[in-house]
């Protein structure tokens, strides 16, 4: 019997030794209980955190291609490069090292499977300040099987494209349906089945440009106002539930009887979020044809419609503080919207994911992300607009020799962007890292599914865009009187980008 007591005590001995390993291993690895992980983001989180949860919301997708030997040759990129100011250029392939930091590690760890598995050296030449375009222009007139890829960004890939320096996705082994590629720059900026630029999961920079809003946490529960998260739950989150919320938030903080931008707001922005809310309201400036051509459609009585509810809060400085605004005061508009929202004086902010690192890592208040609101509930979807300054994209130049080389190799990057790159910004970094709650998450996998392509911005279509946003700013908004004195001009340039597809020559 007193055998039988010693072997029972021994078992529960053990028993509670594992109960106490076992929790306080849940606690140190953030699992369970309250513990929350590091807001920091850096050092104790693998490179490809995150990667199960992916392969557990959609199916393993086997890589289409069989492995190819390159001997240790250089796979050149030119890259697009511009200002330093803001890092707005592509660093992938400047990472020597692992250095504990999610984002770097990640990209670190796809670079060097790559070169591992293709027997190849990547190489990422940037082009000279603001210089991107008459350096391909040297390169693609000579001749020059220099570089295996360009990597412009959005508003430079559109210049390349009409000018026949690329060759048509359709025409490369790129895995163009796969789910590494974001599908729907192909269906919104092809021209009569051509397109010539891709973006997807092979880098960052895609996501960094595409729009969405944020709110403050705090404000919205000292004004008591029921969460937007609510509203996109219930389908309820439209640009007139938007501009309800931000109205009667103004205060004049600092009491010296002027909007400034010490004071608070209910709506944080700048002119370029003017397309993003005509796209997200699900109309396009541009649209295209059962040929798939471009046909104008800016000029319509919804977009009209939109326009007159941007202006009921844009223009009104008691629910907006726009960078334009404050420009005219010689404020340094261009950072206006990176003191008014971070510093705790802003309800909504129009922004981009990569306006979290840029001036939201140390903001203090909670803040929530949302996509930018339907026009009305009978919507099908949202709509994200990807920027063309931010956003970012890559094209085989025409004078590439081996296209099919080359496609391999950009799907390759592409899907394992997918396995590891993108688990890292955006599960990691941008749900654990700068968002501050579950909600986000959910956000940004509707916002991230959701993009959109505007022809008329894309291709700098008869100056439209600007034609508009110079009314909105200047409250003469009257969409039929832009369309008559910009007519002459969008029809001319929709007919010869039409010509400049046909007839693809550089």
């Amino acid at each position: 019997m007193k055998n039988v007591l010693k072997i029972i005590l021994a078992i529960m001995m053990i028993t509670m030794l594992f109960v106490i390993f076992s929790c306080d291993s849940a606690s140190n690895s953030g699992e369970g209980g309250d513990a929350k992980p590091d807001n920091d983001g850096s050092g104790d989180i693998p490179a490809d955190a995150g990667a199960d949860n992916a392969a557990n919301s959609e199916p393993e997708y086997a890589f289409p291609h069989d492995v190819i030997d390159l001997k240790g040759e250089t796979f050149k990129i030119l890259i697009d490069y511009q200002w330093t100011e803001n890092s707005l250029d592509i660093e992938d392939y400047d990472i020597e090292e692992m250095n504990g930091e999610v984002l770097n590690d990640a990209i670190y760890n796809r670079n060097l499977k790559i070169e591992e598995t293709y027997s190849l050296k990547l190489e990422g030449v940037k082009s000279a300040d603001r210089g991107i375009e008459s350096f391909v222009n040297k390169i693609i007139k000579a001749g020059m099987d220099e570089y295996d890829a360009i990597a412009p960004r959005l508003m430079n890939a559109a210049t390349f494209a009409a000018k026949g320096y690329g060759i048509n996705m359709y025409e490369t082994a790129l895995t163009l349906d796969a789910p590494w590629w974001d599908q729907n720059i192909l269906k919104d900026t092809s021209i009569g089945g051509a397109a010539y630029f891709i973006s997807g999961d092979i880098f960052i920079k895609h996501y960094d440009g595409i729009a969405l809003l944020m709110f403050n946490k705090k404000m919205l529960t000292e004004l008591g106002l029921e969460t937007p998260y609510n509203f996109v739950n219930n389908n309820q989150w439209t640009m007139d539930k938007f501009n309800e919320l931000v109205k009667g938030v103004y205060f004049d903080i600092d009491q010296d009887g002027k909007h400034n931008r010490y004071d608070r707001y209910g709506f944080v922005t700048q002119l370029d979020y003017l397309t993003s809310f005509i796209n997200a309201s699900g109309e396009k400036l541009v649209s295209k044809d059962a040929d798939d051509l471009p046909v104008f459609t800016g000029n319509g009585e919804k977009i009209s419609a939109i326009l007159d509810k941007m202006n009921e809060v844009y223009l009104d400085e008691t629910y907006c503080m726009h960078r334009n605004a404050y420009d005219k005061e010689g404020g340094g508009g261009q950072a206006v919207q990176f003191w008014v929202f971070p510093e705790g004086r802003g309800l909504f902010y129009w922004a981009f994911p990569r306006y979290m690192d840029l001036g939201l890592r140390d903001m203090e208040d909670d803040f929530g992300i949302v996509p930018i609101p339907k026009w009305d509930s009978s919507q099908s979807r949202y709509y994200a607009t990807v920027n063309n300054w931010h956003s970012y994209t890559y094209m085989l130049p025409v004078t590439v020799g081996d296209v099919e080389r080359n496609s391999i190799i950009l799907d390759a990057m592409a899907y394992e962007g997918r396995k590891l790159i993108k688990p890292a910004y955006y599960e990691v970094c941008l749900q654990r890292k700068y968002t501050r709650d579950e909600e986000s998450s959910e956000m940004l996998d509707i916002i991230f599914s959701s993009t959109v392509y505007d022809i008329c911005t894309v291709y700098a279509i008869g100056g439209y865009t600007d034609a508009l946003g110079d009314g909105l700013r200047d409250n003469k908004i009257n969409v039929a009187s832009a369309y008559d004195k910009n007519q002459g001009k969008i029809n001319k340039d929709i007919a010869k980008l039409i010509d400049n597809f046909e007839n693809a020559k550089y």
